[in-house]
């Protein structure tokens, strides 16, 4: 089976094209100024630089969050175009599972850190074999240390961000991961999708917010009266 994954839930684009075990064919851009418009054109490229066409892909994967909202929404939207136009089923991959995914095999506990933005981080703990150990969180970077109580494995955006507040509340407890582990991988996204589809598990393509977007809490303050 073919599988086209795709994420643009942080500030870098990524998609793949891989096949079964093969090697995966794999394009990641930063994107500073937002994932609008240049999903579909790096997506053509990979199509263009790997030996398959739009006809062979037989499944889609898409991250879901959590992370840029409006990321998030761009990767769903062209994900499930893509899926109604080519035919083909569409799941959902959760973006801090991959992040997790790509760090293994860990001797560490591993927690990816996604800049949330308000000085905040989405993140998630799992144990060194890649199994979560909680429900994905909105943090802010210094409440971490209730969470962390080992020596960890940190990867992630929210690394380099904030750096100085993890080593400052953890100590040796924050392990700073390499760099080529602070971005979600498309083909990360792909292997954890052919596994799950191969044991029967169609993840659904919903968003994964974790907490309210800005224009859903400035809705909950509108009076009754004030809606529009």
């Amino acid at each position: 089976m073919v599988v086209l994954a795709v994420d643009t839930s942080t500030n870098v684009c990524t998609a793949a094209l891989m096949k079964d075990r093969g090697p995966a064919h794999e394009i990641s851009v930063e994107v500073r100024s937002g994932h609008s418009g240049r999903l579909l054109p790096v997506i053509d490229t990979l199509f263009g630089l790997s030996p398959f066409s739009k006809e062979d892909v037989g499944l889609i994967t898409v991250g879901v969050g959590p992370g840029s909202f409006t990321g998030i929404r761009i990767a769903i939207a062209t994900a499930r175009g893509l899926s109604l136009a080519l035919g083909c089923p569409l799941v959902g991959a959760n973006t801090l599972d991959a992040l997790a995914w790509g760090a293994l095999p860990s001797a560490l506990p591993i927690m990816p850190v996604i800049d949330a933005r308000k000085s905040e981080v989405f993140c998630r703990l799992y144990a060194p074999d890649g199994n979560p150990l909680t429900s994905p969180m909105n943090l802010r970077p210094g409440n971490l240390g209730e969470i962390v109580s080992d020596e960890t494995l940190f990867i992630g955006n929210g690394v380099e961000l904030y750096r100085e507040v993890l080593s400052r509340t953890l100590g040796t407890r924050f392990q700073e991961g390499p760099e080529h582990l602070w971005h979600p991988r498309a083909s990360v996204l792909g292997r954890m999708a052919l596994l799950h589809v191969s044991r029967g598990e169609y993840r659904p393509a919903q968003p994964l917010y974790v907490r309210p977007s800005d224009a859903a809490l400035a809705l909950e303050r509108m009076k009754p009266g004030e809606q529009r």
